[in-house]
Parts: C-alpha cells; structure tokens; sequence
C-alpha cells in the first residue's frame, strides 16, 4: 500500500481512526471532504496530530469527490453513499472502494461477530459483551456503536471475540463476511440516503453473504427479511425470537424463559425477569445475544449473569425520572416508525402520551399510526414530520388530542399536562433530529433538561 495513491473519501470518526493507523503503518494519503473547513477543524484536534502530517493533499468543498478516478484506493466514510455517481465513475476507472470496515476485516486476527438489523443494534451488541464479560471471555465492544475499530487492530490475537455492530452504511461495499453474525428485524431506514429500500436491504445481506460452512448466524425469527437476507449464507442457522417452539436451532420464550435448542439439546438459558428492560422487541434482542454466547462458549448461568448485569443504553427506552406520579421515558434513539411503535407497546399497560416527529427519512408511518392509535391517549407532534405521524394515526382511529410544539421544552410540559396520574410520557420520535436537533443523543439530552425543569 505505500506505493498506492490513496484517498479517504469523507474524514468522519471512522476515517479518522483509519488515518491514523494508515500512518502508523508508513502510509501517505489525500483527504476528500465535503467541509471546506476540514483541514483547520482536523488541526485543532489533538488526536489528529499523529496522522495529520502524512496528508499529501486536501480536497474540500464542494469540488471533494472530483478526480477520484485518480486514486488507486478510495477509503469510503460511511457518511458518503456508496453508489454516488462519482465513486462509481472512478471504480470504473480502476479504483478500489473500501472502508475502514473492509480493511479491519481483512486483517483483524480474532473472531468477528457483526450485528445488524434495523434497530437494536447497539442494545444487542452490548448485552452480548456484557454476558462475555461475566463468562472471563476476551472481546472488545465496537462499530456503529461510536468505536472504530480499526483503532486497536494491532492490539489484536486470535483469542479475543470483537462484537461488532454494523449499520447499512457500513456493510454496503463489504466482500468479506465476519465468521459470527446476528441479524436482528429489518425493516425500512435511511430512505433519506439509499435510493430505495431493496439497496437498504442488500446492504444488510453483506453480513453474511460471504460467509462459509464453518461459519455462524443468528437470525431474528419472526423478521421475514432477515430470515430472507440470510438465505444465501453457507453458515449454521440459528433462529431467535419469537413465542413458539421450532424444529430448528435457536432460543425462543415460553413460560416466562428464555429456552434454547442447540445439537438437539434443550435448555432453560435465564427467565425473562432477569432482563429488566420493558417490550418484546428486546426480549428478541435477548434471545439473539444468547444465542451467539452459547456459539461462542458461554454457559447458561454466565448467560443469565450477564442478562442481568445489562444496564440499558442511553435513549433507548430509558426512565429518566417519574414527575407527578407521571413516569417520563426517553426513546430518542427510536428513528423508525417500526422501533417507536414497538416503545410504544412495551409501556401497554399505562396511559400513555407520546411526543413523535423530526425530520424525515422516507419512512411511511402506517406501522407507528396503528400503535397510537391502539396505546397512546394524546400526541404532541414535533418537527416536520409530526403532522404525517398524525395524520397516520387518526387513519388508524386515533380520537385523542393533538398538539404541534415549537420546542422540546414546550412539548415536554405540555405532555406533562395531557397525562393523567400513574401515566407515561414517551419520548418516541420515529424521525431523524436534524432541523432541531444536531443527532438523537442532542435531542434525549433536551428531553432529560425539559423534564428536570418541570415543577415538583
């Protein structure tokens, strides 16, 4: 590779951890962005200052994807669409396409279980970390969840387990399959960025598409998607989820337990109340995690530690406080009609007001429209999307009130107001934050701060 022109195509946390590995090893490289400031914002961070000197060139603005033609290796941010007309142009051209991710897994030495899926992602991965820890089993956490891990591939041997999580982005231009995968529910996401729903699912079959007989995946059962995505793999097939016994391997509930079937042996792996998260999308999440641990070595009551040792992750049903007697949650990282409508019904047995809207993905809220109007008794729109939402909901026959809100503040007491004693606020966007908000985390952060302000 010192040899090679290479050029990192958007300089986000992922290339960055890539420039400095790139110049650990004796790499020179250009950088390509679409912020004309790049170059001085990149100066002031000290963590760039091992890397920053071996940039031969910076190419920013609006020109930043011209000529790539020119590069023999184009290291992809998972920022920049990867069927942007001029990255196709130069792979055409004789230009290599990769990524951070792409390289990582070409070189790591360790076992590699990636995780995807529409949501749940991150829960998953740390709950499957959280139990490797309690069974003394090496692994590191990293991925989409904020980790690149490129950053500590040196540090690597073939004894560590890297759990790590995957988005669309991230898998869309892969030719290698990590060894372990779990495929959680796909449903539809970031039509905003793929052109359309079939690339957002194709993206997703390169968990696995590559994989071979030695291999493994864990695969949500009840996803038909995820069930298809995984079809094409050569690996062993365990299904996870859902209420019934199967004939196949896998780990299922019934009787309040968490059940597993592996080399025609049954097991109890840990009864639901050790998770102490609420809604049956994360008892998938579970049965998925434990899956993979079984395939990894891990026994059931290391299992059953590490399930109740999880804390879950911020914004992600989260309890921030009970004001009133009315309970306040943060779901912020709920940015899917489908992972808000599944918030929505894990607080089922309490009244409950939601706050919903953003700005758009491309999403259609049918899906978010019948679980209001089954579950929620008011709703507070935000953002550009909020009237959409309703509009769903009153198709589905929601008759409850309505209220658009300039604010988090605004939309955070006046849902206070609208919910009766013993309640819920749910904070269940279904929408990405931009216009409002810079990220999901910024706008849970708002949701925490309006709450902590209301009168005692």
């Amino acid at each position: 590779m010192p040899d090679s022109q290479v050029a990192l195509v958007g300089l986000g946390v992922e290339n960055r951890a890539l420039a400095g590995w790139l110049a650990r090893h004796g790499n020179r490289f250009s950088v390509c962005d679409a912020d004309p400031q790049c170059q001085e914002r990149i100066r002031s961070d000290p963590g760039a200052a091992a890397w920053v000197s071996a940039v031969d060139h910076w190419q920013l603005g609006e020109q930043y994807l011209q000529g790539l033609g020119a590069f023999d290796v184009l290291y992809r941010s998972p920022g920049v669409w990867a069927r942007h007309p001029r990255l196709m142009d130069a792979q055409q051209s004789g230009s290599l396409i990769s990524s951070q991710t792409q390289l990582f897994l070409d070189l790591c030495p360790a076992l590699v279980v990636g995780i995807t899926g529409t949501k749940g992602k991150g829960t998953t991965a740390t709950m499957l970390a959280t139990i490797l820890t309690r069974a003394e089993m090496p692994h590191r956490l990293a991925g989409n969840i904020g980790i690149p891990p490129i950053g500590f591939l040196d540090e690597l041997d073939s004894q560590e387990v890297i759990v790590l999580e995957l988005s669309s982005f991230q898998l869309q231009d892969l030719t290698r399959s990590p060894q372990g995968a779990i495929v959680l529910p796909i449903d539809t996401d970031h039509l905003d960025v793929h052109a359309d729903r079939y690339e957002y699912v194709e993206a997703k079959r390169s968990i696995s598409r590559f994989q071979t007989a030695s291999d493994w995946v864990v695969v949500a059962a009840e996803s038909e998607t995820a069930v298809n995505v995984t079809g094409s793999s050569k690996a062993r097939r365990l299904l996870a989820g859902g209420s019934a016994p199967t004939k196949d391997e896998g780990t299922w509930v019934h009787d309040d337990q968490i059940l597993c079937r592996i080399d025609g042996q049954e097991r109890v792996v840990a009864p639901v109340e050790a998770l102490s998260m609420r809604g049956r999308h994360n008892l998938g999440n579970a049965c998925a995690a434990s899956a993979a641990a079984i395939l990894l070595g891990a026994k059931t009551e290391q299992i059953e530690a590490g399930l109740r040792a999880f804390e879950p992750l911020p914004h992600r049903l989260e309890e921030v406080d009970t004001v009133g007697g009315v309970l306040f949650v943060n779901d912020s990282l709920g940015t899917t009609p489908e992972s808000s409508a599944a918030a929505i019904d894990a607080y089922a047995d309490r009244p409950l007001v939601a706050i919903v809207g953003g700005s758009s993905k491309g999403a259609q809220y049918d899906v978010l429209g019948d679980a209001l109007a089954r579950r929620a008794t008011a709703l507070v729109l935000l953002g550009d999307e909020g009237p959409r939402i309703a509009e769903s909901a009153h198709r589905a026959g929601f008759q409850g009130a309505v209220v658009q809100a300039i604010g988090m503040d605004i939309a955070v007491a006046v849902a206070r107001r609208l919910t009766p004693e013993g309640g819920v606020v749910l904070l269940a966007p279904a929408c990405a934050s931009f216009g409002m908000f810079r990220d999901y985390a910024q706008r849970g952060e708002a949701f925490r701060q309006a709450v902590k302000q209301l009168p005692r």
